[in-house]
């Protein structure tokens, strides 16, 4: 959700098509691999400048006609915005002429030096104890991220940066932090207020991984007053509320702090909101909470997808990794899941949509039975006609079953109908409150037909506003029709498995447990005292899987949908 324009769902991670052959060798000639992740060549310095000659002409070969820097970097475009994370396929403000996109990337002299500079940042991280297992390549269709060097197996270690390359709270200076806390900021705040002055010290560890960031970036902080006016008509208005308060307490800070702190160097504006944009984005929370977030360099290379083929392992005191979740082959690209996020709320807080995206509408949390609180959030989904998977909403009629017979006895038929309409009456509220926090100042309309027409972002935003309305409507009328059902839905036959946690039984999945890593202990053994895998439910009904697993996705607003609650700001899959 992503620090990345490239990262898409929907698919996935699969093997990508690569350059042409000369090019791609070319590119090759510095790329990672091997068992300890060393890096074979990388040319630096002046050895640079003849890799970029090396590669002008292995590129000017690849096709009839050789794209120019005149056809791609036009209109404040670089290959920081546009060929690596945040960038590329998703984000609006880039390619206006698509067919010139890989080639930008990968055949003009901005592009192959922007690749060289990377492949010297890698180079260096390995020399200074990271271990890296993949390549970071562009590759044909408008992406660029991490692929696999090598065979790894599932658990096995992707990516290890060690500590003393990881920016977290702890790296703020005090005269900074003091400044922050004085004036109540968040976390990420004071983390950006860091960021800011590790910007300013060209000897800062972080430096060469600065100068491979964008200048600029496209989530909310960088909407123009009409977008922002739509997205304040949105249930996304909070985080415009949040992250501007967030730099207005980032600018009474800085005001607090020495001049001589950032080396002779006034901090403005444009410098706290860069650096609000890098922690939003980029950031991660392996603890779940927003004073655990962290920039990892190199971490922010691996792109979005709904099918996940690595994911955070364990925090240590000496680094940080990043491990496989399956098998995967050479070449294969490398993602973590960013969040399961709508569109609009990838738009607004990454600047760029997920191509295929399922997901849609703002993740909710219905008051009811406390043990409701177990179940997996409410989320709506555009690729089936429930709106909501089935798992999640009989999660919650399984807690409202045993809630019930835990005060009351065996439930019967009557009772169990009731109780499926309490919380389909409460889905359906939920969606009519959802629909009307859509409704901008004036027809979505005009914001297209504006003086000089509508630009990229504002297009995009009024298309996915467009979409919510029709998905929240189809909310409220599948739900308005459940609630007049005659006869309860079959519900699973065993705990989902949230509540199966709790009552330590089996759970419906028919996935084995997934085994722990080595650096893992093992998980408690369920209480001998549960010895049936059957949940206990009198009136239970129908029989099967569809245990739903808990949400790994951040909260975008905790308790009912009016709430503005401020978890989620940052990177999804981190929580923070």
């Amino acid at each position: 959700f992503g620090s990345s324009s490239s990262r898409f769902g929907g698919r996935l991670c699969a093997r990508p098509s690569w350059p042409s052959l000369d090019l791609r060798r070319a590119l090759g000639d510095g790329m990672m691999g091997g068992e300890s992740g060393a890096v074979r060549g990388g040319a630096a310095g002046g050895r640079a400048r003849g890799g970029v000659r090396k590669l002008l002409l292995a590129a000017s070969a690849t096709g009839a006609r050789a794209v120019t820097s005149a056809d791609c970097w036009v209109g404040g475009w670089t290959p920081e915005i546009c060929c690596s994370a945040p960038g590329a396929k998703g984000n609006p403000l880039c390619w206006d002429h698509v067919y010139t996109y890989d080639k930008c990337c990968t055949e003009t002299e901005e592009g192959i030096q922007f690749n060289l500079r990377r492949r010297n940042f890698v180079t260096d991280m390995v020399r200074r104890g990271a271990t890296v297992h993949f390549d970071i390549r562009h590759v044909s269709g408008g992406r660029t991220g991490a692929v696999a060097a090598r065979t790894l197996s599932a658990r096995s270690t992707v990516l290890r940066v060690p500590a003393t390359q990881v920016y977290s709270l702890k790296s703020v200076p005090a005269v900074l932090a003091e400044a922050a806390s004085r004036h109540s900021c968040d976390a990420h705040a004071m983390l950006a207020l860091g960021l800011a002055l590790e910007r300013s010290n060209p000897s800062s560890v972080l430096a060469d991984w600065i100068r491979l960031l964008p200048m600029s970036f496209a989530n909310v902080l960088w909407f123009s007053p009409r977008q922002l006016q739509l997205v304040n008509a949105t249930f996304f208005a909070y985080v415009v509320q949040n992250w501007f308060g967030d730099l207005e307490c980032m600018r009474r800070a800085a005001d607090e702090i020495p001049p001589g702190a950032w080396r002779g160097r006034q901090v403005d504006h444009e410098d706290l909101r860069w650096a609000l944009s890098v922690v939003k984005t980029r950031g991660f929370a392996f603890e779940g909470t927003r004073e655990s977030t962290m920039l990892i360099p190199l971490a922010d290379f691996l792109n979005h997808n709904m099918v996940a083929s690595v994911r955070t392992a364990t925090l240590a005191e000496d680094a940080l990794r990043f491990v496989a979740t399956r098998n995967i082959m050479p070449g294969e690209e490398l993602c973590i899941d960013y969040a399961q996020a709508s569109n609009l709320e990838f738009l607004v807080r990454y600047g760029f949509r997920v191509e295929d995206n399922p997901y849609g509408g703002r993740q909710f949390d219905l008051g009811g039975e406390p043990m409701q609180a177990h179940c997996p959030s409410y989320i709506l989904r555009y690729d089936t006609p429930d709106i909501i998977e089935n798992a999640t909403v009989d999660c919650h009629r399984q807690a409202r079953y045993l809630s019930f017979e835990q005060q009351f006895g065996t439930l019967q038929v009557h009772e169990q109908l009731r109780e499926d309409r309490y919380i389909y009456h409460a889905i359906e509220e939920a969606c009519v409150q959802l629909l009307s926090m859509l409704e901008a100042p004036k027809p979505l309309s005009d914001y297209e037909t504006g003086v000089g027409g509508p630009d990229g972002i504002t297009s995009v935003l009024v298309r996915e506003i467009r979409a919510e309305r029709v998905l929240l409507q189809r909310c409220v009328h599948e739900f308005q029709q459940r609630q007049g059902e005659l006869e309860p839905r079959p519900v699973p036959g065993v705990l989902a498995e949230p509540l199966a946690r709790i009552w330590g039984q089996p759970a419906g999945s028919e996935a084995p447990p997934e085994e722990p890593l080595d650096d893992q202990p093992m998980p408690a053994s369920p209480p001998s005292s549960q010895p049936s895998n059957q949940w206990p439910l009198g009136g239970a009904q129908g029989a099967g899987g569809g245990g739903a697993s808990a949400s790994r996705t951040y909260n975008a607003g905790v308790g009912r949908v009016p709430s503005a609650g401020g978890a989620g700001d940052g990177r999804p899959p981190a929580g923070g």
